[in-house]
C-alpha cells in the first residue's frame, strides 16, 4: 500500500481510529511499529526512536554520477541530486526535454528500489522516463518497465516492477541509468536515492 501510495505522489491515509477507551488497540500498535521498522530498514524512513544504523544505505550518495545536459549559470549541478534538500535541484537547459542521469559504483551495489523527486513548486515535468542498469558496464537492461511515467513530488519505484512483491534478491549493479524521455518543460531532479 505504501508503494502505490505515497510511492506513486499520493496520501497514505491509515485509518487507525482509537477504541472506545480512547487509545489504539495493542494489534494495531504492533503492526504500524512493524511498518515503520520495514519503511526505515528498506527505505531509510526516519522513525522516532529508531537507531539510524538500522536505516537503509542510500547507494545514490556513493556513486559517480554523470549528466547529459546540465543548466549553465545558477546553481543547478548534479550535487543538488543527493544533497537531501527538495529545494535545491538538477535542471537541464530551457531546450531540453530530455536527458540522462548514470550513477555509476566501484563496488556492486544490491539495489531493490529508486526514488526520484521533483521540485513540485515548480511543478510535475516528467511525463516518461525509463531505468536501466548494468553488470559489466556496456550490457544495459531495462528495469521496471510498466512503471515508469510521472515522478512528481516523490516516486518509489521497486525495481523488479512489482508494488505486491517489491524486496525480492535486488539487483547487483555496476551502473544505473535513468532517461527522461518526455518533459512538459525541461526537467529538474532534486533528489535521486537508490535503495
Amino acid at each position: 500500500m505504501y508503494l502505490e501510495t505515497v510511492g506513486r505522489n499520493a496520501t497514505l491515509i491509515l485509518n487507525c481510529p482509537p477504541n472506545n477507551y480512547g487509545v489504539l488497540p495493542t494489534q494495531t500498535v504492533n503492526t504500524l511499529n512493524e511498518l515503520g521498522v520495514m519503511l526505515h530498514e528498506r527505505l531509510a524512513v526516519p522513525v522516532y526512536g529508531m537507531d539510524e544504523s538500522n536505516a537503509a544505505n542510500d547507494f545514490a550518495k556513493t556513486a559517480q554520477i554523470v549528466v547529459s545536459d546540465e543548466r549553465t549559470g545558477g546553481n543547478y549541478g548534479i550535487s543538488n541530486l543527493t544533497d537531501g534538500d527538495r529545494k535545491t535541484y538538477w535542471a537541464t537547459n530551457d531546450n531540453t526535454i530530455e536527458a540522462s542521469i548514470t550513477l555509476t559504483w566501484s563496488t556492486a551495489p544490491t539495489v531493490r528500489y529508486l526514488v526520484l523527486q521533483e521540485p513540485i513548486e515548480l511543478g510535475q515535468r516528467v511525463k516518461d522516463f525509463k531505468i536501466e542498469y548494468t553488470q559489466n558496464g556496456s550490457d544495459w537492461q531495462e528495469m521496471a518497465k510498466d512503471i515508469t511515467t510521472t515522478v512528481g513530488y516523490k516516486r518509489i519505484i521497486p525495481l523488479n516492477g512489482s508494488t505486491e512483491d517489491s524486496y525480492g534478491n535486488g539487483y547487483k549493479v555496476r551502473a544505473m541509468r535513468i532517461t527522461i524521455l518526455d518533459s512538459r518543460a525541461c526537467p529538474l531532479i532534486s533528489n535521486i536515492n537508490v535503495y
